[in-house]
């Protein structure tokens, strides 16, 4: 219903009074309370009528914000320092000014705190959800940790809260995907993804061996870092240094995991994948999987692999890349704090291409961000309010694509990690390959394919075999 003005309300009035047989009713302009979902955002529609004094109709009032009631909501990780960090530049003042705005705006405070150590996280979130109190409002979750909970129904429906579009820009397509099933959504996560698994080399052993320290950089810019590229490379970098028959330095040591699922991901292979319809099914059976895992361990076989050393501990290739025993080593970028203190210089590429005519195929496997089951909508909705300006991106850096490097340039010792691997890794030219096999309760590649596969206990097909009659029954479980 328009507005009605005062001088007009006042002929309406007289018209009424003069014939007795006409009515007329002025209603009273209808109150739209700002729905949660709109962030509070106040209806600034003024529509006027023309009155013979040119009056203006009075503004609509202010409606008012979305009001959390004071709520202190945690969203829990294992990492994260118990009270906020001081800003360290000047976009993270900026960050803590916008979420102190918006907090006292709402009434709420919200924080991200550890609420346990990485190896109580799963135990925590179970017992505290079943017990209907949750120790976070939103819990972050590796992945490997969300297959049970997942099937006993401890995760909220994601799809069903208002104060969520995940058709927004800053939700990870990948897991918003990877995490719908049958048209429900049971995690999140926003921003940049974690930079993942790539290839540390050192320098100074290229350089030993006659080629040029920066060369695997030049290889990616180009091209040409191809599985080719790497086994010629392999090669030259397994050295006989005195000539006593012995090799010196070896051309790679990785941990098992790492390596095989490099080699398996290049070939845009995994263990277990999820169709369209939601559903999981066995792909170690795709062509791909076994070559990508006769590549790995072809590689091992022909001796370009540092043999572990007799009694050592199962991580004895992180002291073996350290010590500048091995030229190479597959890992995921974390590993550079385990490179802090090196003597020699290295550097990070991703892993190579299958060939010149493929692209780089690489994998996520960010934290999944959850809200436990045992929360009631009208909260839920509260916790949804809360955690998507939590997330939002600071005003004024929404189109500051690049402000995630400067979190990567201290970790490295060159900035071509970050401005061309790392910027590799996040754009459009690579191919995602990601591997749902934690999603299904029971199943574990170490022991049932990794471990035995790299020892050359037995060879991959064998153990595609033993994988698949063991693994059949968990993945229909799964399915159900």
């Amino acid at each position: 219903m328009k507005k009605i003005t005062k001088r007009m309300l006042s002929v309406m009035l007289i018209l009424a009074l003069s014939v007795s047989m006409l009515t007329a009713c002025g209603k009273k302009a209808e109150n739209t309370d700002t729905p949660a979902n709109t962030q509070g955002e106040t209806n600034t529609n003024t529509d006027t009528q023309s009155g013979g004094d040119n009056e203006a109709t009075p503004t609509e009032a202010e409606e008012p914000a979305m009001d959390l009631g004071g709520m202190e909501i945690i969203v829990g990780d294992w990492w994260s320092p118990q009270e906020t960090p001081e800003p360290k530049n000047q976009k993270e003042e900026d960050t803590l000014a916008y979420r102190n705005e918006f907090m006292k705006k709402y009434n709420f405070t919200i924080k991200q705190v550890a609420v346990t150590d990485w190896g109580g996280m799963q135990e925590l979130f179970t017992t505290s959800v079943m017990a209907d109190d949750p120790a976070a409002h939103v819990f972050l979750l590796g992945w490997g940790w969300i297959a049970q909970p997942l099937a006993n129904g401890l995760l909220y429906d994601l799809s069903s809260i208002k104060n969520f579009d995940f058709s927004e820009d800053k939700w990870l397509k990948y897991i918003t995907e990877l995490m719908t099933f049958d048209g429900s959504v049971y995690g999140m996560a926003s921003g940049t993804p974690e930079p993942k698994l790539g290839v540390f080399w050192n320098k100074r052993l290229f350089q030993e061996a006659g080629l040029d320290p920066e060369l695997p950089y030049d290889l990616q810019a180009s091209g040409e870092w191809t599985l080719e590229k790497y086994e010629e490379l392999a090669k030259q970098l397994t050295r006989d240094t005195n000539n006593d028959g012995t090799i010196d330095t070896y051309a790679q040591a990785s941990f098992s995991v790492d390596y095989l699922r490099g080699a398996l991901t290049l070939h845009n292979a995994k263990f277990i994948g999820k169709d369209e319809s939601g559903k999981f099914f066995n792909a170690t059976n795709d062509p791909n999987f076994l070559a990508g895992a006769q590549w790995g361990i072809g590689l091992v076989q022909k001796g370009y692999e540092m043999p572990a050393p007799e009694g050592a501990n199962w991580d004895w290739f992180i002291a073996a890349f350290h010590d500048a025993k091995v030229a190479m080593t597959w890992a995921e970028q974390y590993k550079c704090g385990t490179w802090a203190d090196m003597t020699d210089d290295w550097g990070f590429v991703l892993p190579p291409r299958k060939d010149a005519n493929t692209p780089h195929t690489i994998y996520f496997n960010d934290n999944i961000a959850v809200i436990p089951s045992s929360y009631d909508a009208e909260t839920v909705e509260k916790i949804a309010f809360a955690y998507n300006l939590f997330t939002n991106p600071t005003p004024g850096y929404e189109d500051d694509t690049d402000a995630w490097k400067e979190t990567y340039y201290p970790s490295f010792r060159d900035e071509r990690a970050v401005d061309e691997t790392l910027a590799l890794m996040f754009s459009d030219e690579v191919v995602i390959c990601n591997d749902v096999q934690p999603f299904v309760y029971g199943t574990d590649t170490g022991p049932d394919f990794y471990w035995d596969t790299y020892a050359l206990g037995k060879t991959p097909a064998e153990k595609i075999e033993e994988l698949t009659t063991k693994w059949e029954t968990l993945i229909a479980d799964a399915n159900k």
